[in-house]
């Protein structure tokens, strides 16, 4: 059962990205470029977005921020997210893809932006899934280990394995989860530049920074991924109400233009 949870898990990060894309260029009439766009601006985001956490001694641990209190840390974290990535997001439609200023283009690049984060963690799963069977099924011999390597290799296979089935469902739910709430943050970094006030980007920082923030302290303190992704929820139903809301406005704004 835990097998097909995390087939179901792989097809949903990877296969959901890409259906919308193709749906979204294809019912808006869009180039695939736009998609390209968004998710480029992810990837270089990350350029400074993962160095800044190590710097930070998020990631390593041990020093810096990791020696905060929880809220702190997990306030700071979700904060280094939303600034790189929400930036990366203003700069990109503000000085590369100009022309991109409807809501219809707002969406498409926000789904390029967060589905290649689905698609890329769906695939460093997929190799994890792949050597995981491989030593589960007797491949752990091959590799020549011994002592308290071997005994840590040993642990990373139990703890792999004895996840409840329903995680990985769940893994593949927050991904969608996720593309909704970068689409919806796209559109409001996109108001910033539209509307010629910051004040939007602002508010696309904080609603990342929120997000992840509450990610980093519920999973920090060991609250049941049920309750997560139930928290997740909400969030991304915030999302879908800023996405429609923000097309209701677009609407009237191109009725009095």
């Amino acid at each position: 059962m835990l097998i097909v949870a995390f087939i179901i898990e792989m097809i949903i990060m990877i296969g959901i990205p890409i259906f919308l894309w193709v749906f979204l260029t294809k019912k808006f009439n869009l180039q695939m470029s736009l998609v390209w766009a968004g998710a480029i601006t992810f990837v270089l985001s990350q350029v400074v977005h993962i160095p800044l956490n190590y710097a930070l001694g998020i990631l390593k641990g041990g020093q810096g921020v990791a020696l905060w209190p929880l809220p702190a840390m997990a306030l700071v974290a979700g904060l280094s997210a939303g600034i790189c990535e929400e930036v990366a997001r203003y700069l990109a439609l503000k000085f590369w893809r100009r022309e991109a200023r409807s809501w219809e283009e707002g969406i498409t690049f926000g789904a390029g932006h967060g589905g290649i984060e689905s698609v890329i963690l769906g695939l460093l799963l997929f190799a994890t899934f792949v050597n995981m069977l491989i030593l589960k099924s007797g491949g752990l011999e091959r590799l020549g280990l011994t002592g308290e390597n071997l005994l840590k290799v040993k642990q990373q296979i139990e703890a792999f394995w004895s996840v409840p089935w329903y995680d990985p469902l769940l893994g593949g739910f927050e991904r969608i989860f996720a593309i909704t709430m970068h689409v919806a943050w796209t559109l409001l970094v996109l108001q910033a530049i539209v509307r010629s006030n910051i004040i939007w980007l602002i508010y696309a920082i904080l609603a990342h920074t929120v997000v992840d923030a509450a990610a980093v302290f519920m999973k920090m303190k060991g609250y049941s991924s049920i309750l997560m992704e139930g928290v997740v929820l909400v969030f991304a139903l915030v999302a879908v109400f800023i996405i429609f809301a923000l097309k209701k406005k677009s609407e009237l704004q191109k009725e009095t233009a």
